[in-house]
């Protein structure tokens, strides 16, 4: 699925839990689950770090077989950047495998989506 695409998901997803009212960021105190997309191969390259489990999941249900909630952060990735989702005005952090991957993915961003810091090296 291309990415554009799924990052329309992920906003439909945040619209539809928009139960949240205030801005809130996942990751950074260790709260929140780890939404982790591998390529084919297994490999990691991306994640997005969401407020709590059951928003992770609601987003995960949607992304079909690429992306999987965690407990754990995956390892290796060097490069993020923060996007918030409107509405509900939540903060995510996004990780990715490298810088290009990183630029790659943010330089377009769908409906409902912003960038409020771009990429940069981990």
């Amino acid at each position: 699925m291309h990415l554009i695409t799924r990052l329309s998901v992920v906003a439909a997803v945040v619209v539809l839990a928009g139960c949240a009212s205030q801005t809130t960021t996942g990751g950074a105190s260790g709260a929140g689950k780890h939404l982790v997309y591998r390529d084919s191969a297994g490999n990691v390259i991306r994640q997005f770090d969401y407020p709590d489990d059951a928003f992770c999941r609601r987003v995960e249900n949607l992304t079909g077989r690429t992306a999987r909630c965690q407990d754990t952060p995956a390892p290796g990735l060097t490069a993020k950047a923060t996007l918030r989702y409107n509405p509900p005005g939540v903060l995510v952090e996004g990780h990715y495998a490298d810088m290009a991957r990183c630029r790659a993915d943010t330089g377009t961003m769908s409906a409902g989506v912003e960038l409020i810091n771009p990429c940069t090296a981990k």
